[in-house]
């Protein structure tokens, strides 16, 4: 398996890259906690994942989840509605 090191030393949140594999779509970081974890490149680089999970979300993060539920509840009930007629 070919190690790219396109990504390597950059800081992600709470993650740093230790080295890519799979051509750069994965990557292995390092945690400020000191554990090594394997994320997708994509989910790094989007800001999904932040940390490996010993860090608790930000407040933030939880607002958008709130509003993501409530907007789709909205369209759930919009295409009800729309089914209904």
């Amino acid at each position: 398996m070919p190690v790219d090191l396109t990504y390597a030393g950059r800081r992600f949140g709470n993650l740093v890259v230790a080295y890519s594999i799979q051509n750069g779509r994965d990557v292995a970081c390092r945690c400020c906690c000191s554990k090594l974890i394997h994320v997708a490149a994509a989910d790094l680089l989007n800001g999904i994942v932040t940390s490996c999970g010993c860090m608790p979300a930000s407040q933030e993060y939880h607002e958008q989840r709130v509003e993501l539920r409530a907007q789709l509840r909205r369209e759930i009930i919009f295409a009800s509605a729309l089914m209904r007629r």
